[in-house]
């Protein structure tokens, strides 16, 4: 059999609960440099998917809202970004969180995980296995693995 997802998948898991706040998925990002992370409840069950995407999506003002307002195109409607930052920073994670999450299956084949990396532009993949989440795996983990399996040696 060949290389799975179980095989290049980081088992040192950093996840969030639906009940944390924004600024705790904010701080999550910054302290372990990551774009997203697992939602999570119980005994590590996938409920969701937050990633910096989708707190930039909600704190940036629709279209509509750029189309009927002037403040946002100028130096004030930067102070109006600002507050509606703030004002997402104290909501739930569950919120903004999708929940329709693409994962795969620790048995997954090397070439079906990068391949759906790359046709849906995921960055983070979680692993699971009956509901649980067992591991991730980022676009970074394809390196290390090429690195450290010697498929780059000259």
């Amino acid at each position: 059999m060949g290389i799975t997802a179980l095989d290049i998948m980081q088992k040192d898991l950093t996840a969030l609960s639906k009940e944390d706040f924004i600024v705790d998925a904010v701080k999550m990002f910054y302290i372990h440099k990551v774009t997203g992370v697992p939602v999570i409840e119980g005994n590590w069950c996938l409920v969701g998917f937050i990633s910096e995407s989708d707190i930039i999506k909600a704190a940036l003002p629709t279209y509509l809202e750029t189309i009927t307002s002037s403040a946002f195109l100028d130096k004030e409607g930067e102070l109006g970004l600002f507050d509606k930052i703030h004002g997402i920073g104290f909501r739930k994670v569950e919120d903004f969180m999708t929940k329709e999450v693409i994962y795969v299956e620790p048995s997954a084949s090397l070439m079906s995980v990068a391949d759906l990396m790359i046709r849906k532009r995921i960055k983070r993949l979680p692993v699971v296995q009956n509901g649980k989440l067992m591991g991730i795996i980022d676009r970074s983990a394809f390196c290390e693995f090429l690195m450290e399996g010697g498929v780059l040696d000259g």
